[in-house]
């Protein structure tokens, strides 16, 4: 008896370790990125499989990055400050997926899972190509910063300038944390500009102008000045002047009231004279009495809304220097 049951068991122990072992799961080198995807078909897998490629690579990158720039330039009393902060989404997509190599498609059941595998320099070529995309940017917003002499479109190509750079110099990091190496540079191109920029800001001041000193052109400086860097000083160079013209105010009886209302504007011109911008607006008082009816007009000068719209206007103009 004792024997049969030995015949029996060691065919068991047999069975078992002739057994094959299971399949191992296909890996991509640690280099590599790596996307799994589950479908009903290869096609559907595969697709599944890109997009989990492409979630891995953005979450390589932290999907926002963002990247905060202050440049701080010496030039005597003079300092350019340009601090700005741009905030980059980087989509989930990735263009060139089919890059990847498919390193594992099986059959499972009614399901299909495939893993593509991608290296680093190919994941890296569509952001190269958005490099050179932003060098090229660059390079035509640089030439209108240097070239233009007309003081809003030069702040204008100055501030696109420094954003087309800090996005390239965005991708620039991430690329040198994969070890890809790029051949497009934006140091040169930047720093051209901000030299000009620089150089701008020495040259280039506010300039207040005024036909008559008056109560209400020296409330207008007043207000003015306290949020926009301006000088009493006659325009030279490539400055811009504010010319400020206010006439008398008006008073007359309306309805039992006195009212007085007050007009005047603010041309923006370059040192030659030459006519940028002109603002206009005006204020009202009224009251019984004709003196409170031109303190009111006064203290409705004072805090009229108009002064915040010149002031965002006229920033738009001025050097972006401090």
């Amino acid at each position: 008896m004792p024997a049969i049951l030995l015949v029996l068991i060691i065919p068991m122990f047999i069975g078992c370790a002739s057994a094959p072992p299971p399949e191992p799961m296909a890996e991509c080198p640690s280099s590599e990125f790596r996307g799994f995807g589950v479908g009903e078909n290869e096609s559907e897998a595969l697709a599944e499989a890109h997009s989990a490629l492409s979630r891995q690579i953005s979450s390589s990158v932290n999907v926002t990055i963002e990247r905060v720039v202050s440049q701080q330039i010496s030039n005597g009393k003079e300092n350019l400050n340009s601090g700005y902060e741009s905030k980059t989404t980087i989509e989930s997509s990735l263009p060139n997926a089919n890059d990847a190599r498919v390193v594992r498609s099986k059959r499972n059941g009614n399901k299909t899972n495939v893993t593509v595998c991608m290296s680093k320099a190919d994941a890296a070529k569509s952001f190269l190509e958005r490099q050179r995309l932003l060098e090229d940017s660059l390079s035509l917003a640089s030439n209108t910063a240097v070239s233009t002499e007309h003081p809003k479109h030069k702040n204008e190509a100055w501030r696109k300038t420094q954003m087309l750079y800090n996005d390239f110099m965005r991708i620039q990091h991430l690329l040198e944390g994969w070890g890809v190496r790029s051949p497009y540079l934006a140091d040169e191109i930047y720093s051209k500009t901000r030299e000009d920029y620089k150089n701008y800001c020495g040259v280039s001041k506010l300039h207040w102008n005024t036909e008559k000193e008056t109560l209400y052109s020296e409330i207008a400086f007043s207000k003015l000045s306290g949020s926009i860097k301006i000088e009493k000083s006659p325009c030279a160079g490539r400055g811009i002047s504010l010319a400020y013209k206010g006439s008398e105010p008006q008073c007359s009886v309306k309805f039992g009231l006195n009212t007085c209302s007050y007009a005047h504007s603010l041309s923006l011109n370059a040192c030659d004279g030459t006519e940028y911008l002109q603002l206009k607006s005006d204020a009202m008082g009224a009251h019984q009495k004709p003196d409170f009816a031109l303190e009111k007009l006064q203290n409705n000068f004072k805090s009229a809304e108009f002064w915040n719209q010149w002031i965002s206007e006229i920033k738009q103009w001025s050097p972006q220097c401090e």
